[in-house]
């Protein structure tokens, strides 16, 4: 059950969406919002020794600065009856958001996302990627302002392997929120393809496994697994992606890459990205 969900923050245009669209979650499951700001703390050169950079002078007006904005977020009326924590902390902003994820048991992360293009992308990717390579527990990621985030078709985004069972314990206390209409996806691309009765009976043992009733499955052909997601999520103009990640970090990521990142910095969509394990 989702008891508490962690918004990370820096206070920016997108990641008061978040922020927006986490307080309607909360005030639907009861739960607690924690709302995190880190500051990013390189260590530098002072005089003849290190010092950390929260003792120079820039850090302490950093974290005044975060402090107005912080309390500016908390007097928002949109934020009216929800149990809300706050913090702001020095850190890598993944590696914070991941200790405190750990530390506080939160169950989702909501966050802001601009994505990441080009030169960025290949080199430095973005925060919202790295929470999702690394995060334990689902991350959705919002990139528009929703008044009401409703959700209506969710386009969910699989092979159907086994590994499928986990992701879909995790979506489900997500998607019964809602009373949407699940469309299942299997993306044929000509490196990674797989025939029609071979889909169809993975989809139907899934299906019998979790006793799904009302559902859609579609196999659909595409030159990429992501070109064909999203191409799909335009027909059917889903409100919400959901896609399983495996964390690949170093060389494994390099070779293989992740869908979910892919779609996180390209999607103008809503995606909720869960970690298969």
């Amino acid at each position: 059950m989702i008891k508490d969900i962690l918004v990370p923050t820096d206070f920016s245009k997108c990641s008061v969406y978040a922020v927006k669209v986490a307080a309607q979650l909360a005030k639907k499951l009861n739960a607690t919002m924690h709302l995190l700001h880190v500051i990013e703390t390189p260590v530098v050169a002072y005089d003849a020794g290190m010092v950390n950079f929260e003792s120079l002078p820039q850090a302490m007006f950093m974290k005044e600065l975060a402090d107005e904005n912080m309390k500016n977020l908390l007097g928002e009326s949109f934020l009216s009856g929800i149990s809300v924590e706050s913090k702001i902390e020095y850190d890598a902003i993944y590696k914070r958001i991941n200790q405190y994820v750990e530390n506080h048991k939160i169950n989702l992360i909501v966050m802001g996302s601009h994505g990441a293009k080009g030169f960025n992308e290949i080199v430095l990717g973005s925060n919202a990627e790295r929470v999702v390579r690394y995060a334990d527990c689902p991350v959705l990621t919002i990139k528009q302002d929703y008044p009401s985030f409703e959700v209506q078709d969710i386009l969910i985004a699989s092979n159907f392997y086994n590994e499928a069972d986990n992701m879909f314990k995790a979506f489900k206390q997500f998607t019964d929120l809602f009373d949407a209409n699940l469309h299942f996806v299997r993306v044929n691309t000509p490196i990674n393809f797989e025939t029609t009765p071979e889909s169809n009976k993975k989809m139907n043992d899934f299906a019998s496994r979790h006793a799904l009733e009302s559902y859609s499955f579609v196999i659909y052909n595409d030159q990429t697994e992501e070109d064909g997601i999203l191409n799909y999520a335009d027909e059917i103009d889903a409100d919400l992606l959901v896609i399983g990640t495996h964390g690949r970090t170093g060389l494994a990521h390099l070779i293989k890459g992740s869908i979910a990142e892919d779609l996180l910095n390209h999607s103008k969509r809503a995606v909720l990205s869960i970690k298969i394990k």
